[in-house]
Parts: C-alpha cells; sequence; structure tokens
C-alpha cells in the first residue's frame, strides 16, 4: 500500500507549473491537467495497519459493485493536500468537502483567510454534487445551456473552485475552494480531486 508521502510525490509530478493567465488556466481546469510546483511535506509514514484510512465501500448485493463513501481521514488529506499547494501559490483559502448528499465532512480555513470564504467554499463544494459538474462548468451552463436561468442562492454558488469528487463514475462527494483567484481556486479544487485519484487507486 502507498503512503500518504508516497501520494504527494505523486501529485508533485503531475503539478509542475502553475498556468500563467486565465485562458491557461481554464485549459488546465481538469484535474488531469494541473499545473503548480510544491515540495514534498513531512508527515508520517502510514502503514497497512491503518486500513481505516481508505475510502469506505461496501458491498450493495450480488454483482451490483461497490457503494463508496468519503470519509473524515481522506477529506482531511485532501485539504491537506489543497493548504500546501495554496502555500506555494501565497494565498490563505478554505477548504470544504461534503459526502454524496451535499452534507459537509470537513471546512478547513487556512490562518489569515477571508471570513467570506467559509460559506464560498462549502456552497461550492455543495453545487459540485448537486449539479454533478465543476462550478464553473454549472456558470456556462446556466448562461444558455443545459441550466439557462439558473441562478446562485439556496446553497448553489456557480463560481469556479468547486469539483465533485467521482468514483467507479458516481459523484460521492464534492471539494471547494475560495480564497484565491477564480484560477487559483479552481486549480487547488483540482488538486484536491487529482489527490483523491491517486489516494484510491493505491489501495
Amino acid at each position: 500500500m502507498m503512503t500518504v508521502d508516497d501520494m504527494l510525490s505523486e501529485v508533485a509530478k503531475i503539478v509542475d507549473a502553475a498556468p500563467k493567465d486565465s485562458q491557461a488556466a481554464e485549459k488546465a481546469s481538469a484535474p488531469e491537467n494541473i499545473k503548480i510546483k510544491y515540495k514534498k511535506p513531512d508527515i508520517p509514514d502510514r502503514s497497512e495497519a491503518e486500513a481505516e484510512n481508505k475510502v469506505t465501500a461496501k458491498e450493495t448485493g450480488p454483482a451490483v459493485g461497490i457503494k463508496a463513501t468519503l470519509n473524515l481521514k481522506i477529506a482531511k488529506e485532501m485539504a491537506y493536500c489543497v493548504e500546501k499547494a495554496a502555500q506555494q501559490l501565497g494565498v490563505n483559502v478554505v477548504t470544504a468537502v461534503t459526502d454524496a448528499g451535499g452534507n459537509l465532512i470537513l471546512l478547513e480555513a487556512m490562518d489569515d483567510s477571508f471570513i467570506a470564504s467559509i460559506n464560498a467554499a462549502r456552497d461550492k463544494a455543495y453545487t459540485a454534487v448537486a449539479l454533478k459538474m465543476p462550478t464553473h462548468t454549472a456558470l456556462k451552463e446556466s448562461r444558455g445551456g443545459a441550466l439557462d436561468g439558473y441562478a446562485n442562492g439556496g446553497g448553489i454558488l456557480m463560481l469556479g473552485g468547486g469539483y465533485p469528487v467521482i468514483y467507479n463514475g458516481a459523484v460521492i462527494g464534492g471539494i471547494g475552494v475560495s480564497g484565491g483567484t477564480k484560477e487559483q481556486d479552481m486549480l487547488l479544487a483540482g488538486i484536491g480531486t487529482e489527490y483523491f485519484k491517486k489516494r484510491v487507486n493505491s489501495f
């Protein structure tokens, strides 16, 4: 089993240069294209005995497959990865992670982050789950697309920085980041989902 330290090393290989402008950032908004550099942090090694660190899963019935849910430990690791990258960007952000029902699992604010980012991060994570798409995509769709006329409110916030967390093709949660520019928030939220993919693939 790969350790968390190994996971961050793998993410660091993928993320080596932040986009220089908004057009480049838009192209890099998909998690697999994220570019940013940060040093591998010193965190304790995780042994195979810590099986509870993985995404919890249970059989839903014969030949039906696996139903997965996010847990708090994975959410904390995602936020840790986001915050280390945010430090390299020089921004203080708030990170929120929700489950498949949009219920908050984790809300973590870096020192000196904006108070307004607390609600924004939570709403971005909720929106990504509720609409099953990144929040910047939802914004585009609300302007003449599939969500034409849909507006912010009631927990919906269609600003860049929210991504659904997907496992086996199903949305099992969401991550929202707020505190930087639109491009920075998108970049950091994407790093959280990329970490999740690498973490799950290590089991």
